[in-house]
């Protein structure tokens, strides 16, 4: 429910998120490159501000709520589909995945085939950035916003390293309950499948150029082609 009866607050929600540290770290990693992918792009935030500063960006989500949102403020073309196994019929110099996508995944094997579908839509010389959420504790989160208020709750199962969050939406006095589990990723894990294709990768941390560790509170996946 999150993001599709919810999409449309779904920017008021995360209005204070730093996407600009999110973007001037893509642009320092990409560089000259000019044609991105967002898979996972949601309402288009992140393809908005990179379209801004001159790339040419389309997107992917599974979404077709989130991507109503997404049209109405990107030029780039959008399409509906599963990071697992769309099918794109051009190749990207720079592909990203922002804010959590990946941990939507159950395994390491959707993981690694979700790896592989996005590096294959690469041209030579490119860029792969997936961006990982890495909660390892409980914790519980309340927004505001006019008559808008979000609370979420989360615990984190440290035998199966799944972050699970019960969320509640009250707006205009009604309330809305949502829940999602988050896969949350070893970095040894990570790194074994990357090795099994010969990727040249870094892991960074936090949108930084810190290498990342399994403390880091997000992981950066930067895979070159």
């Amino acid at each position: 429910m999150e993001y599709g009866q919810m999409a449309k607050y779904y920017d008021l929600f995360y209005k204070d998120k730093n996407y600009t540290k999110e973007i001037y770290f893509i642009k320092n990693l990409i560089g000259n490159r000019k044609t991105i992918l967002d898979v996972g792009c949601g309402t288009g935030i992140h393809m908005h501000l990179l379209e801004s500063i001159g790339y040419e960006v389309d997107g992917i989500d599974l979404s077709k709520d989130m991507l109503e949102i997404a049209v109405s403020r990107v030029n780039g073309k959008v399409y509906q589909g599963n990071l697992l196994d769309y099918k794109i019929n051009k190749k990207y110099d720079v592909i990203i995945s922002m804010f959590a996508v990946f941990n939507h995944l159950k395994s390491y094997e959707e993981l690694e085939q979700g790896i592989i579908n996005s590096y294959n839509h690469l041209k030579n010389n490119g860029v792969l950035i997936i961006d990982l959420h890495n909660g390892r504790n409980d914790g519980e989160k309340e927004t505001n916003y006019n008559n808008y208020k979000r609370i979420m709750k989360w615990q984190f199962d440290k035998d199966h390293f799944i972050e699970h969050t019960d969320i509640d939406y009250i707006i205009d006095n009604k309330i809305y309950h949502d829940t999602h589990d988050f896969k949350i990723y070893e970095i040894d894990k990570i790194k074994d499948i990357l090795k099994k294709y010969n990727f040249k990768y870094k892991l960074y941390e936090n949108y930084s150029f810190i290498f990342a560790g399994d403390n880091s509170k997000n992981i950066e996946i930067v895979i070159g082609k």
